[in-house]
């Protein structure tokens, strides 16, 4: 296992999380993504950014994450020009989050043919489906399998605090994963 670990030490992975005006990836869109670029367990890279909403925000979307239209609007930028910013942050990395497969990559993607920009290849890891695996939890939101880590998960449904705490899990899954310092 440790040269799988050494493997993982020398590959370059993106940690993101988006928030969104809704669930629905057809129809709803992405108001907020952020990243956090990782070699091995090194931080490399920062991204954050506030995407301009094109149509009103539903009043129960903005109690879960608290991002309002004015503020959006005042602070944020063209859903464009945001991914194509966090498309090249992302690069050729392994992308990582809690849940990506059944939610934030299908946002990713779904705005990414609304503007008809080439659609992201990259390799995702989901740490929802690895919590599943390797972890005998109760519950596996991002709260509980942080806990399970010693973690507190502060300013849940902000993106950037989502991915910071997110990142911390994912190290330590792929510590226990790999046998390394196992944690539990």
């Amino acid at each position: 296992m440790e040269e799988k670990y050494q493997n993982f030490l020398s590959t370059d992975f993106v940690v993101f999380d988006i928030e969104t005006s809704g669930l629905d990836p057809l129809k709803d869109e992405i108001l907020e993504i952020a990243g956090l670029k990782l070699h091995g367990e090194e931080i490399i890279g920062r991204f954050e950014a506030l995407v301009q909403p094109t149509r009103s925000i539903p009043p129960e979307a903005e109690k879960i994450h608290g991002l309002n239209e004015f503020f959006l609007l005042v602070n944020g930028r063209k859903s464009q020009e945001v991914l194509n910013d966090f498309f090249a942050f992302i690069g050729e990395a392994i992308v990582v989050g809690h849940n990506i497969k059944e939610f934030d990559w299908l946002f990713i993607n779904g705005q990414a043919k609304k503007l008809s920009l080439p659609l992201p290849q990259n390799k995702l890891i989901d740490t929802l489906e690895l919590s599943r695996k390797l972890l005998p939890l109760p519950f596996y939101n991002l709260t509980n399998v942080a806990k399970f880590f010693g973690l507190e998960h502060k300013n849940a449904h902000r993106a950037m605090a989502d991915v910071e705490v997110n990142t911390k899990v994912f190290i330590g899954l792929m510590k226990k994963l790999f046998g390394v310092n196992p944690v539990k």
